[in-house]
């Protein structure tokens, strides 16, 4: 969250006003294939999701005997809807009330909402079946991608369950069909970005990737020395490394916007590596000073997260007018610079002011 809603804003005022090299610039794009800084922040939040709930759903079963009962069920339900809607919000035009507009499955938080129904329903059966079905998912989606197309923006499979499932539940000039048949087959792999990603077929992977952090919680929750936890999670993270890279070497092409298993093997490698350095770091060493801002952001990680989607150009707008002025003295790429960090400062006043008031 601090990349996507602190890093990004400053880093895209400092390119406006003085320009950044292309090498620097690379790393905060989605290239069709590759691999870059900025790909690793959807997976990351799967990866998260899944690394909670071991410390949240799995002791609302304890308390329970380890039953799921109706009170559980609801509380997911009500997760999984909050998160469905504010996706349909932010990136799916629900807020322009118009059924040719709208864009019913298409955003991150959905996501997030997906793999957390399926891990909620996996918490409950017994362990070899949490492990076996993300594994299945990993497989059957790596294979039914790799047999049933190719790894073009037209013609992967993903991309074509997402145009016969679309066009079968969508009104006809539904806006989510035009815009992914149109710019599938365009072939302008950089100018479509953010948006050419498919949903439907790919939610196994959704799966995979929340099972990944789930699984990654177990491992620091182990009855080992801390020091053996955090080698544990980091040879996790070296495997997952390693299987994304073997199977780039077998064919299979690293396509973040339909999640290919090579993409996806190498994202779970990374995020458990990450979570293994802030292990180490935080509860192996000790060493808790200085990451208030990151605490801050992942207690209040949805917030932030429609602050930034949704709520930035306010924010924008707010530091703009405050620093105006400033155009006269620093000239117009600095004050661009000013506006932006104003705008970063005010959303992390919001998240400060937000805590306190939980607290209150």
């Amino acid at each position: 969250m601090v990349f996507l809603t602190v890093v990004a804003p400053l880093l895209w005022a400092v390119d406006a006003g003085w320009g950044l090299p292309d090498s620097v610039l690379f790393q905060f794009t989605h290239p069709w294939e590759g691999f870059t800084a900025w790909d690793i922040i959807m997976p990351l939040f799967l990866f998260m999701c899944g690394a909670a709930i071991p410390l949240s759903l799995e002791r609302r079963l304890e308390k329970n005997g380890g039953r799921p009962n109706a009170s559980y069920w609801r509380h997911v339900a009500g997760r999984v809807a909050l998160l469905w809607v504010l996706g349909m919000v932010v990136q799916g035009h629900l807020l322009d009330f118009d059924l040719l507009e709208i864009r019913p499955y298409n955003n991150t938080l959905q996501t997030i909402a997906a793999g957390y129904l399926a891990m909620a329903a996996l918490v409950c059966l017994p362990m070899k079946w949490r492990i076996a079905v993300p594994v299945a998912c990993f497989a059957f989606y790596g294979l039914v991608v790799h047999l049933c197309g190719d790894y073009s923006m037209a013609g992967n499979a993903a991309e074509k369950v997402e145009q016969t499932v679309l066009s079968a539940v969508l009104p006809a000039g539904s806006k989510a069909i035009h815009e992914l048949g149109e710019l599938g087959y365009l072939g302008q792999m950089h100018d479509i970005g953010e948006i050419h990603y498919t949903w439907i077929l790919t939610t196994p992977m959704f799966v995979f990737m929340t099972a990944c952090g789930y699984f990654s919680t177990k491992i620091l929750q182990g009855a080992v020395a801390p020091i053996k936890r955090f080698w544990r999670l980091a040879a996790l993270g070296a495997v997952l490394l390693a299987l994304g890279w073997l199977l780039v070497f077998c064919g299979v092409r690293m396509v973040k916007h339909v999640f290919t298993v090579s993409f996806t093997a190498q994202a779970m490698g990374w995020s458990a590596l990450l979570f293994a350095a802030a292990y180490l770091v935080a509860d192996v060493y000790g060493v808790r000073r200085g990451f208030g801002l990151f605490v801050l952001f992942g207690r209040a990680s949805l917030a932030a997260y429609m602050i930034g989607e949704f709520f930035w150009p306010c924010f924008m707008f707010a530091g703009n007018y405050l620093t105006k002025g400033m155009v006269h003295l620093v000239g117009a790429p600095a004050q661009g610079l000013f506006a932006a960090i104003v705008a970063v400062a005010l959303l992390i006043g919001c998240l400060v002011a937000k805590r306190k008031l939980k607290g209150a």
